[in-house]
């Protein structure tokens, strides 16, 4: 195959274009790793990572909207990742298929793929309009739990999402969508409610956020 043959072919593909939805209060290795190799395995031209408005959940967001999206600032300079703030300026409690097709009008010639975290999964047939989310989009699932085959064997126990787990990468990249793919990632034990209580109780955080959000932490107190 020649280069213009393949000039020829990348131009008409369509683009891979990720959304990552979360609180982000803040944002750590946890979300930032296992996307990067998200992104790498499965050839992701872009990554929106969107910060959650009003959850849907009792969970309560600490960090300002502000303050979450300067830390994501700090986090997420490379140029897959595209910081979004689509939620925050709806207003309101976020909904996950709000965003996707809302994300879906931005582009004409993209397939759209939800990255979850396999905790997320288990559920995820529960979540508002589940069955238009998987109308509108493919699912790529971060195994970062170390409880990844517990859960693996609750969804093999439901009826709605056993059927649309994919095994074959190929496959899953056509251009139908209703697809859910486990993607093997690095697990980075930590969570959002465990970097708060040690920022807290004044206790190390290194290795579980970058060293410049680490600096930034310290300076603006905001946990």
């Amino acid at each position: 195959m020649t280069v213009k043959e393949k000039l020829e072919i990348k131009s008409i593909a369509k683009k891979r274009i990720g959304i990552f939805g979360g609180a982000f209060d803040p944002i750590h290795y946890g979300h930032t790793i296992p996307t990067q190799e998200i992104i790498e395995a499965h050839q992701l031209d872009k990554v929106h990572f969107v910060p959650t408005n009003i959850p849907t959940s009792s969970k309560k967001i600490i960090a300002s909207s502000t303050d979450r999206i300067d830390m994501m600032k700090i986090c997420l300079n490379d140029s897959n990742s595209i910081i979004d703030d689509r939620e925050i300026s709806r207003g309101g409690i976020s909904y996950m298929i709000d965003t996707i097709e809302s994300i879906e009008k931005d582009y004409t010639n993209a397939n759209l793929y939800l990255l979850i975290g396999i905790d997320v999964l288990q559920n995820i047939n529960l979540w508002k309009s589940f069955d238009k989310i998987i109308k509108t989009c493919n699912i790529i699932v971060s195994s970062r739990s170390h409880k990844s085959i517990d859960y693996v064997k609750d969804i093999n126990k439901n009826s709605q999402l056993h059927p649309l787990i994919s095994t074959d990468r190929t496959i899953f990249h056509s251009d139908s969508y209703g697809k859910i793919y486990l993607e093997e990632t690095s697990m980075i034990n930590t969570s959002s409610t465990e970097i708060r209580d040690k920022l807290g109780y004044k206790q190390s955080v290194r290795g579980l956020i970058s060293p410049q959000l680490e600096k930034w932490l310290s300076k603006h107190k905001i946990y």
